[in-house]
């Protein structure tokens, strides 16, 4: 089996995937089935190989998981009700200079894993997707008025 068929059938599988957990699994989270739905996303733009694909996601996983701390701290700043005005403005652009150092380190990591050019495809396929996701968001706000 040729490795764009292969990537299509995972692509195929982890859709089915979530489709079936979604029904099954009430209780499953927006924020899983927005994830869910994102690595689909990404790997389709991607076309990342096997050997590829093994080295990328755990180097994307990790600075998810870093890049949504940082957000959350820089949330909880920017929201803090007792703070100084002057003192929750220099909190979010510490937290913004934080997430640049944090997108410079893994671009570093990420070239260790894919070329350069699929690290462009990335950036890009991250851009589109949350366009996409804003859009369906205001599309079901528009609806429900």
């Amino acid at each position: 089996m040729n490795e764009q068929l292969k990537k299509r059938l995972w692509v195929f599988v982890m859709l089915l995937a979530f489709t079936t957990q979604s029904f099954a699994q009430k209780s499953w989270g927006r924020s899983e089935q927005i994830e869910t739905i994102k690595v689909a996303f990404i790997t389709s733009k991607l076309d990342l190989t096997t050997e590829e694909a093994q080295k990328f996601w755990p180097v994307y996983n990790n600075y998810t998981k870093e890049f949504l701390e940082l957000l959350k701290k820089k949330r909880e700043a920017r929201y803090n009700k007792n703070s100084d005005p002057n003192e929750t403005i220099n909190a979010d652009l510490l937290y913004e200079s934080k997430m640049l150092e944090l997108k410079k380190k893994y671009r570093k990591l990420y070239a260790k894993a894919i070329p350069p050019y699929k690290i462009l495809a990335l950036y890009r396929a991250e851009s589109e997707f949350r366009e996409h996701l804003y859009k369906q968001l205001n599309n079901r706000r528009k609806g429900n008025e």
